[in-house]
C-alpha cells in the first residue's frame, strides 16, 4: 500500500515538472514567451527557400516574306492530241514518216489515189470558162434590150454554179494529200500502202509535247489561293525540276472528289518528257510573313494542334498555333505567328502555357560557352 502511494506521488511530480517546461508553456498558454503577432514559424521547422524558376533558352525571331507553296501530285499530258482522219475515200499510194517521228505543221503524212479527181477538176474549170463567156454575152444583150432580165439572171447563176464546182473539185483533190495540222510527234500510224480508206478512217495520231501540259487536282481548301499566271515547280521521277505556269483553273469541282482541275504549261523543247508520267507539283502562292525555325522546336498542344512555344513580355510561356508554309532541309518556315516573337528553343517540353519561366537568350549562352565560364549551362531546365 505504501509502495503504490509512493509511485503515485512521484508520477504527479513528474507531470507537474513537464507542464512547467518553458518549451511547452507558450503553446498551451500556460505562461512563458508568446510568439510574435503574425508569425507563421513552426517550432522545430526552418523557413522554406524561395522556389527557383525553370530556365528556358529563347531566340528572338523576326518574320520575313516567304512565298507559300501548294504541293500536289500531278501527271503529264500532251498539250494537244489529234486523230488525223481521211476526208475522202481512196487507196493509200504514199506514206511519209514512221511512228515516233517528229513532223512540222503541213508535212505530208499520206497520199490517196486521186483517180478521176484531176480530170473532174479540169472539166469543172472548162465549164467555168464557158459559163463566164455566156454570162458576159447575156450582160451585153441585156444592156441593149435584146435579152430578158430573167435570162441575164440565169446566166449569172450558172456562172456561180460553175465556180462552186471548180472549188469543190479543187478541195477533193487537195484532200487526197493528208497533212499534219500542227507540229508534233506521230504517235500512231495504223495504215499501210494499199489500204483503202473510207471517210473518217484513221491515218495517224499526232500529239503535241511542246509545250507539255501538267494536270493536277487541287482540294477545295486550297483552290482560292491559286490563280492563272502563277508559277509552279514541277519535279519528275528522275529528280529533274522544271518551271511552268498555271494556264487554267477549273471553276467547277469534280462531283466525285470535290477537287478542281488545274493545268500547268511547261516548256519541253527537247521533247524528252513524255505524256502520262507522275510528277510532284509545287504551285507558288502569294508571299506571307513567316519565321525560319528548326523542326525540333515544333510541339503539339493537348488538342494535337501544331505550333511553337514562346516567352511573352510578362515572362510567361505562351503557345502559338502555326502553319508550315515551306520546308527546306533542316529549316521550316512558319506562318500565323506574331511578327516578332521570343521562341523557346531549348526546354519547351518542360514548361506549360501560362507558366512563369526564366528566359535566357541564345546569345548569352553562346557568349558564356565561348568564354569558357564555369557553372551550369543556361537554358537547361531545372
Amino acid at each position: 500500500m505504501r509502495r503504490a502511494t509512493l509511485l503515485a506521488v512521484l508520477l504527479a511530480v513528474a507531470i507537474a515538472g513537464w507542464l512547467a517546461s518553458p518549451h511547452l508553456a507558450p503553446l498551451l498558454g500556460l505562461g512563458g514567451e508568446t510568439p510574435p503577432a503574425g508569425s507563421t514559424a513552426v517550432v522545430g521547422q526552418a523557413a522554406a527557400p524561395a522556389e527557383r524558376l525553370t530556365q528556358v533558352r529563347v531566340r528572338r525571331s523576326e518574320a520575313e516574306p516567304m512565298a507559300r507553296q501548294q504541293v500536289l501530285n500531278g501527271r503529264t499530258q500532251a498539250n494537244r492530241s489529234v486523230r488525223v482522219a481521211a476526208e475522202v475515200p481512196g487507196e493509200v499510194i504514199e506514206i511519209v514518216g514512221e511512228k515516233g517521228d517528229q513532223v512540222a505543221e503541213g508535212d505530208l503524212l499520206a497520199r490517196l489515189d486521186p483517180r478521176d479527181r484531176a480530170a473532174a477538176l479540169a472539166e469543172a474549170r472548162a465549164t467555168l470558162e464557158q459559163r463566164r463567156i455566156e454570162a458576159e454575152a447575156a450582160e451585153r444583150l441585156g444592156q441593149r434590150g435584146f435579152q430578158a432580165e430573167t435570162q441575164v439572171a440565169g446566166a449569172r447563176a450558172a456562172l456561180e454554179q460553175a465556180r462552186y464546182q471548180v472549188r469543190r473539185s479543187e478541195v477533193a483533190l487537195e484532200q487526197t494529200s493528208i497533212t499534219a495540222p500542227f507540229a508534233g510527234v506521230l504517235e500512231e500510224r495504223p495504215i499501210e500502202l494499199g489500204s483503202f480508206l473510207e471517210v473518217g478512217d484513221t491515218v495517224g495520231t499526232l500529239v503535241e509535247l511542246d509545250p507539255l501540259l501538267v494536270v493536277t487536282d487541287v482540294p477545295e481548301a486550297a483552290i482560292l489561293s491559286i490563280v492563272p499566271g502563277s508559277t509552279a515547280e514541277v519535279k519528275f521521277i528522275d529528280g529533274t525540276v522544271r518551271e511552268g505556269r498555271v494556264r487554267f483553273v477549273a471553276r467547277q469541282a469534280n462531283a466525285a472528289t470535290r477537287s478542281f482541275r488545274v493545268e500547268i504549261v511547261l516548256p519541253n523543247p527537247d521533247l524528252r518528257i513524255p505524256a502520262g508520267i507522275s510528277t510532284t507539283v509545287a504551285i507558288n502562292l502569294a508571299p506571307v510573313p513567316a519565321h525560319a525555325v528548326s523542326p525540333g522546336i515544333l510541339v503539339l498542344d493537348d488538342r494535337g494542334v501544331l505550333g511553337v512555344k514562346s516567352v511573352d513580355d510578362d515572362g510567361k510561356v505562351a503557345f502559338h498555333p502555326a502553319e508550315i508554309v515551306r520546308a527546306e532541309g533542316d529549316v521550316v518556315w512558319l506562318a500565323g505567328l506574331p511578327s516578332t516573337i521570343d521562341l523557346i528553343t531549348v526546354g519547351q517540353g518542360f514548361v506549360m502555357p501560362g507558366q512563369p519561366v526564366e528566359a535566357v537568350p541564345e546569345a548569352t549562352v553562346a557568349a558564356l560557352v565561348a568564354g569558357g565560364e564555369p557553372g551550369d549551362t543556361p537554358g537547361t531546365p531545372q
